[in-house]
């Protein structure tokens, strides 16, 4: 504690210090989810990621997870490649503590708890909000860590794209999309198809894991009844091969775990419904509608194996109102309800519903600084209710520098999974429950440089573990229960500098000091250090170069083992041939790592794609 507090007094004093020259510069970009208001992010008591349209270009990146895996704070694991399920865990909370929105609408899994971004791509993607810290007082369970909103673009001009790609392991993609704007509406559409043969999930398999993927994004909003209506669709369907271990039930063993017949079929259909409009000047509501369908099937065609399939709903209805009383104060008052539908083939089939209501007042004090104040009650059927709050201040001494402050609580209600499964399901179990604060500092110290330091430190009470009932029986029945504590704490650092107009240099650095109270180790999968360096090249107008580096600590495993500590470089190359064709490469893993993710699990190793993008 001692030595993390030294190094953030050091890293605060260097940004007062180098301010001797800095500009007038305005923080002045807008964020929507640190809020549920537009808001501009030099008035938010929070560590704030905001990844644009064309960060998201540059990294030359298929899917989500290859995006948030280099942002601050937030770690990602995959197991196996492409398809294979993908976790994100914020500041030392587990993944399913992330809530998870895609134009405001809730794909948390009302089983398992988590999203997996396995399936989810890049493509119609406007850009990505992540809001580190416990944000329960907006959007209830599931958001105890911290929340993760992507945004679907809204068509700015009538065009039109079409992209092929195709590199290592047998992989291709092709993909459609059409942007439209008129007076009274605009649409965004994208189609896409993903194919590989992919590489073994297994690490030491030999055989190919293969994957697909299609998926359709389409967002169409219209003025309408003096407000204005959104509507956002997104379809998924996708296929990945997997490897299992056969089962002997004469031995009760597993065998031959490099398992050819293991394959995962997914579907999924995100629907959602926005209306916004002025009652007057001052006076604005927002009503919103979504459904969130899965349907997700694993086959293993051993005649021991085991077949299984989960469907899962989660409908939503969200009225929030925003009242401006004058130019310094917004109050925000909201009601929601939530019910989630769940069958677990062979173990359960359960419904539950979820009300809530939530108060926030933002307010300014007098030109250099800005409380913030939340709280929400939730009053869930299955589980028992949970109020939260979240206290925040910033303040700007000049326009360029920020500091802020925030406190706040979180819960997560117990899934489905815990509560009912067959024979070992806990009705009886209370939510999750967190507590956390921060404090930061962001500064621009000229046109060309900007630096931010935060400081976390979250607890973590009554989390949910599978243990024996009795533990002083070897053949005790195994249940969910609320027993087990966590801790976390450390530092974020971000930078900016555009060194000129040919050569930009990003990077960030995480410490994340985490303890499991009971077994005092580092929870499972948070490496204690990780960081990423991005830099930019634009030696002409037509070309850019972008090389990522990217470093991951060692981590602690399931089975008490370490994950050595890795890193990787990748490269991506674009050509503009003219004002409507754009040729590109991308190199993975240059220097051919050997790494893992997760414990057992393969990774790529160096790898090539190529591909060109048409506008019309």
């Amino acid at each position: 504690m001692k030595k993390i507090l030294i190094v953030l007094s050091c890293l605060l004093g260097l940004l007062k210090a180098t301010n001797l020259y800095a500009e007038n510069i305005r923080m002045e970009e807008i964020v929507v989810t640190a809020t549920r208001t537009e808001i501009q992010k030099a008035e938010i008591p929070a560590s704030v990621t905001v990844i644009s349209e064309k960060e998201i270009h540059e990294r030359g990146v298929s899917t989500i997870s290859d995006i948030l895996q280099d942002v601050s704070g937030l770690d990602v694991t995959q197991q196996g490649g492409p398809g294979k399920i993908t976790s994100t865990f914020i500041r030392g909370a587990e993944s399913r503590h992330t809530l998870v929105l895609i134009d405001g609408v809730r794909v948390n899994s009302p089983t398992l708890g988590g999203f997996d971004f396995s399936d989810l791509t890049v493509d119609n993607i406007e850009r990505i909000e992540v809001i580190r810290g416990p944000l329960s007082t907006l959007y209830g369970s599931d958001a105890l860590g911290g929340v993760i909103q992507i945004f679907t673009k809204k068509g700015k001009i009538s065009t039109g794209a079409v992209s092929f790609e195709g590199g290592s392991y047998g992989t291709s993609k092709e993909a459609v999309s059409a942007e439209v704007k008129k007076d009274l509406y605009d649409l965004s559409l994208t189609a896409s198809r993903t194919d590989t043969h992919g590489f073994s999930a297994f690490k030491s398999g030999s055989e190919r894991d293969g994957y697909e993927n299609t998926s359709i994004s389409l967002r169409l909003g219209r003025k309408m009844y003096g407000g204005r209506t959104d509507l956002t669709t997104r379809l998924i369907q996708s296929k990945t091969e997997l490897d299992g271990c056969k089962f002997d039930p004469d031995t009760f063993s597993s065998y031959e775990c490099d398992n050819p017949a293991y394959e995962q079929e997914r579907r999924m259909a995100i629907i959602g419904l926005l209306y916004s409009s002025q009652f007057n000047p001052s006076w604005e509501q927002r009503l919103s509608a979504s459904v969130t369908s899965e349907h997700l099937i694993n086959r293993d065609i051993d005649p021991n194996g085991v077949n299984s399939r989960i469907d899962t709903t989660i409908n939503n209805i969200n009225w929030q109102h925003n009242i401006t009383s004058d130019e310094n104060s917004r109050l925000s008052i909201g009601y929601e309800w939530q019910g989630q539908n769940g069958e677990n083939m062979g173990n359960f089939s359960k419904a539950f519903s979820n009300h809530a209501i939530y108060l926030q007042e933002q307010k300014k004090l007098g030109t250099s600084a800005q409380v913030l104040a939340g709280v929400r009650w939730d009053d869930s059927a299955i589980y028992e209710s949970a109020l939260t709050y979240r206290l925040g201040m910033t303040y700007l001494p000049v326009e360029i520098v920020k500091w802020y402050a925030q406190y706040g609580t979180g819960f997560k209600g117990p899934t489905l999974n815990d509560l009912f499964w067959a024979g070992a399901g806990n009705p009886d179990l209370d939510p999750e429950k967190s507590k956390g604060w921060e404090i930061g500092i962001e500064e621009m110290f000229s046109d060309n440089l900007s630096l931010s330091v935060a400081y976390y430190e979250n607890f973590f009470k009554d989390l949910i573990q599978w243990a024996p009932i009795d533990p002083s029986d070897p053949f005790s029945l195994w249940q969910p229960q609320n027993i087990a504590r966590a801790e976390s704490r450390g530092i974020e650092t971000n930078m900016v500098w555009n060194i000129s107009t040919l050569l930009r240099l990003e990077g960030n650095y995480t410490y994340n000091d985490t303890e499991d109270k009971d077994t005092h180790s580092y929870l499972l999968r948070r490496p204690l250090n990780k960081y990423a360096l991005f830099l930019h090249l634009n030696p002409e107008g037509r070309w850019t170069v972008t090389t990522n580096f990217f470093h991951t600590g060692k981590r602690v495993e399931s089975d008490g083992t370490d994950l050595p500590a890795y890193s990787k470089v990748d490269i991506i190359s674009r050509y503009r041939i003219s004002s409507t064709t754009e040729i590109y490469g991308r190199i993975e893993n240059l220097f051919d790592e050997e790494y893992e993710e997760t414990k057992g699990y393969g990774t790529a190793g160096f790898s090539t794609y190529g591909g060109v993008r048409m506008t019309f």
